[in-house]
């Protein structure tokens, strides 16, 4: 503006600066807040007071606000540590341990009813996972191995209350069982619950990566069918790979309705009819049992060695190409499966 004084505006930012110098200067003389006021002597005009103590208001608003946020923030961590801690009444477990080891978790929801309850612990250990075409998620402990005779601590828990008792078990009279016979057959079925743990992870990763593959698919058929024709089309492919490694997992889908048998022998099959040959031998392990377990071994290996190739030679390099059109789903990580 032609009419604008320049005298006036240089004196405005003058004011200014200076109401800016003395609120800084002031403000750390002031060790915890800003209450006072600096002498009117500071201020040689009327609108250097002016703008301290415009500024002065705005300074204090914006530390009353971050302070009420770091309290805010205070407050909403300390609810979090203090829910993470509270003691919960809706519920009561039963813990088995052998010696310090914990190794059995029971859960349930507190009954309802007042009175004497019933509650089993079968005599096993924590289990493992199984092979399967689905994705689980369980909330509840699995079942192992059967434990072997000894003396174990049960204690239940219901909020901060604990009550605990000894449990013996012992083998069955009518039987002449050895400790090395109830000893080898303990340890082959943790090598059975092992590979089985080994068949479910790889069976796993399948699935996780076959529901990426179906992803892609749906996605890039939304997006632009005949353009990208080619990756849908790979898309399919990498789904049927896995449904072919899965069958050898679990077992071809029979559909067929009524009584069916196939002569196809699934790795599962393999570890669960050397599971239950050693489970039922309480008089140690014989040629039969140690056989059905290194030919449910074998077939293992050659099952994860087919999906090892699978994702090192298909599923990479197909990713790869899908991942470049930046699909909504990304993979963490790929392993590699062994026996050792």
């Amino acid at each position: 503006n032609k009419n604008f004084n320049k005298d006036i505006g240089k004196d405005a930012i003058y004011s200014f600066k200076r109401a800016s110098s003395i609120l800084d200067r002031e403000t750390k003389k002031l060790a915890k807040e800003l209450t006072g006021r600096p002498d009117a002597v500071l201020f040689r005009k009327d609108e250097e007071k002016f703008l301290f103590e415009k500024l002065n208001d705005i300074r204090k608003s914006y530390t009353v606000k971050e302070d009420k946020k770091d309290t805010d923030d205070d407050n909403a961590e300390a609810e979090t540590e203090s829910s993470r801690n509270a003691i919960k009444w809706d519920s009561i477990s039963l813990k088995i341990y052998n010696g310090d080891k914990l190794i059995r978790t029971l859960k349930r929801k507190v009954p309802e009813d007042k009175g004497l309850h019933k509650w089993t612990w079968y005599m096993d250990e924590k289990g493992g996972d199984r092979p399967s075409r689905t994705i689980r998620k369980s909330t509840r402990e699995s079942g192992g191995v059967d434990v072997k005779p000894g003396t174990y601590k049960a204690v239940l828990e219901y909020g901060d209350q604990t009550s605990e008792t000894m449990i013996t078990v012992a083998s069955d009279p009518r039987l002449n069982v050895s400790t090395k016979n109830t000893d080898d057959v303990y340890a082959a079925l943790k090598e059975i619950e092992n590979i089985r743990q080994i068949a479910a992870d790889a069976t796993k990763q399948l699935v996780e990566n076959k529901t990426i593959a179906e992803k892609y698919k749906t996605e890039l058929t939304d997006l632009d069918k005949e353009k990208y024709k080619d990756e849908i089309k790979a898309s399919k492919d990498i789904i049927k790979q896995i449904d072919e490694l899965l069958d050898i997992y679990l077992g071809k889908q029979d559909k067929r309705q009524g009584i069916t048998k196939t002569l196809d022998v699934s790795v599962n099959d393999r570890i669960g009819t050397a599971s239950w040959y050693i489970a039922t031998r309480q008089n140690g392990l014989t040629s039969t049992e140690t056989t059905l377990l290194q030919h449910a071994k074998e077939d293992l290996k050659l099952a994860l060695e087919k999906t090892n190739t699978f994702f090192n030679t298909n599923f990479k390099p197909y990713y790869q190409d899908i991942i470049k059109i930046n699909m909504t789903k990304g993979i963490d990580e790929i392993k590699t499966f062994t026996l050792d």
